[in-house]
Parts: C-alpha cells; sequence; structure tokens
C-alpha cells in the first residue's frame, strides 16, 4: 500500500499525478498562484480564470438554491403560523358572538324585570 499515487485535476483540465510523500498543499498553492497571475497577450481572462469563475458561479448557484429550499421551508412555517391564527380567530370570533348574544339576553332580562317592577 505504500506504493500509489495520487491523480488531481487541475482547473485546466489536466490530471497532475502526485506521490503522497510530495508535499501537495504547497505545490498546489503555487500552482494556483501561478495560474491565477496568467492573463492572455490579448487581455482576456485565461482558460483557468474561466474555469475558476465557473466553479464560482456554480457555488454560487448552490448557494442560491440552498437559500431558496430555506426560504420555502420559512414559507411553509408561515403558512402553519397563519392558519393557526386564523383558526384562533374564528374561535374568538365564535366566542364573541356567543358573548354578544349572551349579552342581548342578559339585557332583555334586565329590561323585562325592570317592566315588571313598574307594574
Amino acid at each position: 500500500m505504500d506504493n500509489y499515487e495520487i491523480n488531481i485535476l487541475r482547473r485546466d483540465g489536466n490530471w497532475k499525478k502526485v506521490n503522497p510523500n510530495d508535499r501537495i498543499l504547497s505545490s498546489l498553492e503555487e500552482n494556483e498562484a501561478l495560474e491565477k497571475k496568467s492573463i492572455n497577450l490579448k487581455g482576456e481572462k485565461s482558460k483557468n480564470d474561466f474555469l475558476y469563475y465557473l466553479n464560482e458561479v456554480n457555488f454560487i448557484i448552490g448557494k442560491l438554491e440552498v437559500l431558496e429550499n430555506e426560504k420555502n421551508k420559512l414559507k411553509a412555517q408561515l403558512k402553519n403560523y397563519e392558519q393557526k391564527f386564523l383558526n384562533k380567530k374564528i374561535n374568538t370570533e365564535d366566542k364573541i358572538n356567543s358573548l354578544t348574544k349572551e349579552k342581548e339576553m342578559l339585557d332583555k332580562a334586565i329590561n323585562l324585570i325592570k317592566n315588571l317592577k313598574k307594574f
């Protein structure tokens, strides 16, 4: 198992073979620094930069998808709370109607008692 190598896919699409004993991180960082500095003579970004930006855009799209999923979950929670409040409102309105009817009945009873006392 000591005799193996690691293949790393580079931004330019080529594979780089690396021995496990090599200092992978430092060489990768150096390669990335060199790739970022490379610019075409025409002033356009190189293929490496294009792939880098493409990866960045994909990363942002992934973040947006996560945010969209979170937003949908929050909307569902809000819908649940809205339904609970609507149910509570309906119950409260029923209680208010019941109490209003009870108040009307009490007013009628009080008026009846007052009228009977006048007899």
